[in-house]
């Protein structure tokens, strides 16, 4: 072949990967470099052990499984590369990460590609068995077609190639469908080799007329009738331009030579602002660019320095040139980039930034919740921006429609005027049929935004640095000094990530993947809160580190609360030793505003969506130090209460009853009024069956308020008084008391007269109830908080718990189990003396309870011991112990020699308190 040819061939390819479309297949001559055994050799060590003088390598192998069985042939070939296990990936790896094909599909077992890869900042999937398609987001792939080590299903004996369709049923399809518009080049390969032609048997039906080229790069000179029956199969062959004979071990430096040929010329590098102008032009379309894009697009990759949102030439060069003549390009940065540096120009110091006015409505509708609306106004504006020809807005707006995720979406859909129902069939379409700048635009939505590559190119960003981050920690905490910019950046690319999806009006926060960000991030917020707080409580003037923040801010709280898990706060702030967070004061009342707003904005048809980010906002809220209690009785006045929302309410009741101490009378005169109408409100509406879990809440709430004012409290409900009244007056719905059970437990002793009175004549009246129709479950709880004693049945109460006790367990666990809870139960009521110690003696084998509850061995047992000290603080603290169980000298004396004894035997570490 001539030189010119093997030009033209290197030109088409570099086209292919400018255009993003090239597709490299990777054969065995590439680990073969890197001293791997080639397949030649992997298939002779099958050969020596049998003794025969078969050629056919996939016979041999086949051969070999039959005569062997499956366990003895893989355990062999995983033998075989075991001996390489140190390999490493060598210089023709280097230079297909350097040229960055859009896929790599690979015959190769080994993960040596995978190594290089984890080593470069670009991403593949990799796809090694059918199980990894429909998990898999990228359009980035790395494909073993022919199996991997580890997951042991290699392709090799004859049967393998026979079935192959069959046993990799999605790989092969995937692989038919991405070679139809994708340039392909083979390298690593022979041309008689059986890998090489199952893949073309595989694959030449995808050569039609409208398929793109294929290319087989071989260092082996090949005779001119295969070159040309390739050529008409629709694959060109070419080789070296060396006529000379090659050794086999120069083989890797020759596929080196070729590849370093490919991506390697100048074209496009701009000597002027124009010229750079004009390579990222298409991205002004955008309302925002992350600095990273710029970067790559304007092709001065190696002429200039590039971090983050910084920009400058490496070296004071005659071509180096200025920027900040330029206006339209300056604006372009000022206003839709993140730089703050680039080249000669310096961004203000305080840009504003604006958002997609043509898709401004349809996005704040989708921010608003209202998923259904905001499909159908997308789809409208889409029609739009296709008339226009404005094919940015159109992706998008296609993009988005696709992505928004809603059970209440429209049943019909505004017809799309492109007349394609699929949007990668339009992207294809524009990156073949459209001007420059519409390819552009076109290839960078494929590759950047339905890709997301410009959420996994961040996520993968806020990993490393959160790594840093915790490493950085460690080594504090191991009294090293750390210097770094590490939280800054996690803030800056955040943030970056945050204006590109808000000003450019993506639909994305509802993605898993966005949310793993959002997590990382506060993680990395965490790290440095936790470095504050470790630094505070150190003397140590050498321990110094760099990250470190005392307080959330605004931005913080605005850009991750409403999109982190609430389930998952807590474990996230722990695994920081963190309880609460401190965030600043304008950050405080945005939230409480935010909640507000929230709350009285909550109707029918938008319920569900803002029902769960005012979730969101209140459990976070949960976890923040509040200085001033009294910010969040707006926020339990104001709530909305639905009928599953019950564990909102407790967290609300739960930070004002620790705080509770703080409130001025005035305002604890106006929760009672709010704890009065919020327990009407949950009868009113039938809200029991989930809000009385939160009647313990109320009531320890109205306890604490009453010791404070020192006047009693009162519960009235005239609601309450005509069902107590109604069950009262008849018989038969004597047992609708049941339902109350909780309330009664916990508001018997706050309520008026009336309710009171009622409420006696029913218990009395229910304690005539036959066994049938008499629920023990009820009345042991009533029973124990003292509401009523049930006289005539007490007995039957008894019998009922030692049962339980008595019990064989059935082996299927319970939660929570009623032998516990019976024995719990009967020593509540002896400590009450509702029943004496010899009245349940002469129904319970007492050392069946033994060991069970460290309240009952120390009560009932007179059991002083280290074990029942060692089980109470299983689930007490020392004081409470000391306060409800030390009631005597000898009873404190155990206690404090137990104390002693951890002291002495090293299982307490005292701190300083500072």
């Amino acid at each position: 072949m001539t030189k010119f040819m093997n030009k033209m061939i290197i030109k088409h390819i570099n086209d292919a990967i400018n255009n993003n479309s090239l597709l490299i297949f990777v054969g065995a001559g590439v680990s073969a470099n890197s001293k791997l055994p080639s397949w030649g050799e992997l298939i002779s060590e099958f050969r020596s052990e049998m003794d025969i003088q078969e050629t056919d390598y996939l016979k041999i192998a086949q051969y070999y499984f039959d005569s062997v069985g499956q366990q003895k042939y893989l355990q062999k070939i995983l033998d075989i590369f075991q001996e390489h296990v140190n390999a490493q990936p060598n210089e023709i790896h280097d230079e297909i990460f350097r040229i960055k094909p859009r896929h790599i599909i690979t015959t190769n077992y080994d993960s040596l590609l995978e190594q290089k890869m984890n080593s470069s900042l670009d991403k593949y999937e990799i796809i090694k068995k059918d199980s990894d398609i429909p998990y898999s987001r990228s359009d980035h792939y790395l494909i073993k077609m022919h199996g991997d080590l580890i997951e042991k299903n290699m392709v090799l004996k004859e049967d393998d190639y026979l079935d192959y369709e069959t046993n990799f049923y999605m790989i092969s399809t995937l692989i038919k469908s991405i070679i139809m518009n994708n340039t392909i080049l083979f390298i690593g390969y022979s041309l008689g080799d059986s890998t090489f032609n199952s893949i073309f048997r595989l694959i030449q039906k995808g050569f039609s007329d409208n398929a793109k080229k294929a290319y087989f790069f071989t260092v082996d000179k090949q005779d001119s009738a295969k070159v040309q029956y390739f050529k008409n199969k629709g694959i060109e062959v070419f080789t070296n331009e060396t006529n000379k004979e090659i050794n086999k071990e120069e083989f890797g430096n020759y596929t080196v030579q070729f590849l370093k040929q490919l991506n390697s010329d100048k074209k496009g590098l701009p000597r002027n602002s124009k010229q750079l102008w004009k390579n990222i032009k298409f991205l002004d379309n955008l309302y925002f660019v992350d600095p990273a894009s710029i970067f790559t697009f304007s092709k001065l990759k190696d002429e200039v320095s590039y971090y983050s949102t910084s920009l400058s030439w490496k070296n004071n060069s005659e071509t180096n040139f200025n920027v900040s003549d330029n206006i339209t390009l300056t604006n372009f940065l000022n206003n839709k980039t993140g730089f703050i540096n680039f080249l000669d120009f310096k961004a203000d110091d305080n840009a504003i930034y604006s958002q997609n006015p043509f898709l401004q409505s349809a996005y704040n509708l989708y921010k608003e919740h209202k998923y259904s609306e905001a499909t159908i106004k997308f789809r409208e504006l889409a029609n739009e921006a296709f008339d226009k020809k404005d094919y940015w807005n159109y992706l998008l707006s296609e993009f988005n429609i696709n992505h928004i995720i809603s059970s209440y979406g429209p049943k019909e859909l505004p017809e799309s005027k492109s007349g394609l129902n699929n949007l990668t069939q339009v992207i294809d379409s524009l990156i073949i049929n459209g001007d420059t700048q519409t390819q552009k635009i076109a290839l960078y939505f494929r590759d950047e935004i339905q890709n997301f590559r410009f959420v996994y190119r961040k996520l993968f960003k806020i990993n490393d640095l959160l790594d840093e981050l915790r490493n950085e920690r460690n080594n504090y905490r191991n009294g090293g000094n750390s210097f770094n910019n590490n939280l800054s950046f996690a803030k800056q690319e955040f943030g970056l990530l945050v204006n590109f999806i808000d000003l450019n009006c993506i639909t994305i926060y509802q993605y898993k993947e966005f949310q793993q960000i959002v997590h990382r991030f506060f993680e990395c917020l965490l790290t440095a809160i936790d470095n504050a707080n470790y630094n505070s409580s150190q003397n140590n003037v050498f321990m110094k580190t760099s990250s470190i923040i005392n307080y959330l801010s605004l931005d913080d709280v605005k850009n991750i609360v409403p999109h982190l898990k609430k389930e998952n706060i807590r474990t996230l702030l722990e695994n920081y030793g963190l309880s609460k967070v401190s965030i600043t004061n304008d950050a405080k009342n945005y939230l409480l505003e935010k909640i507000s707003k929230l709350s009285s904005k909550i109707d029918k048809n938008h319920f569900l969506g803002e029902k769960s980010e005012l979730a969101t906002y209140v459990g976070f809220l949960f976890f923040i130090k509040i200085d001033n209690i009294n910010d969040v009785l707006p926020v339990l006045e104001n709530y909305p209460m639905d009928s599953h929302n019950f564990k909102d309410f407790q967290k609300l009741l739960v930070m004002i009853i620790k705080n509770i101490d703080s409130m001025k009378e005035e305002s604890t005169d106006k929760l009672l009024r709010i704890v009065t109408d919020q327990i009407n409100h949950i009868f009113e509406n039938d809200f029991l069956d989930f809000h009385e879990r939160n009647f313990e809440f109320y009531s320890l709430l109205i306890q604490k308020i009453v010791k404070l004012q020192k006047k009693p409290f009162v519960f009235y409900s005239e609601l309450l008084e005509e069902k107590f009244c109604f069950i009262d007056s008849n018989l038969n719905k004597i047992s609708k008391i049941q339902k109350y059970k909780e309330f009664l437990v916990n508001f018997y002793n706050f309520l008026d007269n009336t309710l009171k009175k009622y409420v006696d004549n029913i218990l009395y009246k229910y304690d005539t109830l036959d066994d049938d129709f008499f629920n023990y479950y009820f009345a042991n709880d009533l029973i124990i908080s003292k509401v009523n004693l049930f006289p005539a049945h007490k007995f039957k109460v008894l019998d009922q718990e030692v049962k339980k006790i008595n019990d064989k367990p059935t082996g299927i666990y319970t939660e929570p189990d009623p032998r516990k809870n019976a024995i719990s139960d009967i020593y509540a009521m002896i400590q009450q003396n509702y029943f004496t110690l010899d009245e349940v003696k002469e129904k319970l084998d007492f050392e069946s309870i033994r060991g069970v509850f460290p309240e009952v061995d120390w009560t009932i047992f007179d059991d002083y011991s280290d074990q029942t000290i060692t089980n109470f603080m299983k689930s007490r603290n020392f004081s409470n112990v000391q306060k409800y169980f030390g009631d005597t000298d000898e009873k404190r004396k155990r206690l404090n020699e137990w104390v002693l004894k951890q002291a002495l035997d090293d299982n307490i570490r005292f701190e300083n308190s500072k």
